[in-house]
């Protein structure tokens, strides 16, 4: 199974298939820094946060694993940077309060967990400590077996 067959899939993943999870992290671009009120898009903290983890994936073990999508807004202005973690029959995520040179690492980290749980789980006392406090919601995943009453 190739990386971009598993990236268009409506399948759910198969805890016994070998090949490797892939998931898509969404990056708020728009984000401005607490202090960046007059920040011009090109130099929004958010556009800087996604350039930052795109150059991170390419050079990580992570790379061909996690599509990585620049978002115009993900309505958390309140809590900035942020981003969004989804994949097809998993756990989805939305976390806030991410800066650029200081979280990329924990990013990557919590990437790696959500990849190596067949439904992309992550309990909080596993996550890295900073992505622990910053979350702002999961959704459960999408069940072809589910029902509408």
């Amino acid at each position: 199974m190739t990386i971009s067959s598993m990236m268009s899939s409506n399948t759910i993943h198969d805890p016994n298939d070998s090949s490797p999870r892939s998931c898509t992290l969404h990056v708020c671009t728009s984000c401005r820094s607490p202090k960046g009120t007059h920040e011009s898009l090109g130099s929004r903290t958010g556009l800087v946060f996604y350039q930052q983890l795109r150059d991170a994936l390419s050079d990580s073990h992570l790379k061909g694993m996690v599509n990585i999508r620049p978002t115009e807004c993900l309505s958390i202005c309140p809590r900035p940077c942020g981003l969004a973690l989804s994949s097809h029959g998993s756990w989805s995520y939305l976390f806030g309060d991410q800066n650029p040179n200081e979280t990329i690492d924990d990013v990557l980290k919590c990437l790696t967990l959500y990849l190596e749980s067949s439904d992309g789980f992550m309990p909080r006392s596993q996550r890295p400590k900073s992505m622990r406090n910053s979350i702002l919601g999961r959704v459960p995943p999408t069940r072809e077996d589910n029902k509408c009453i």
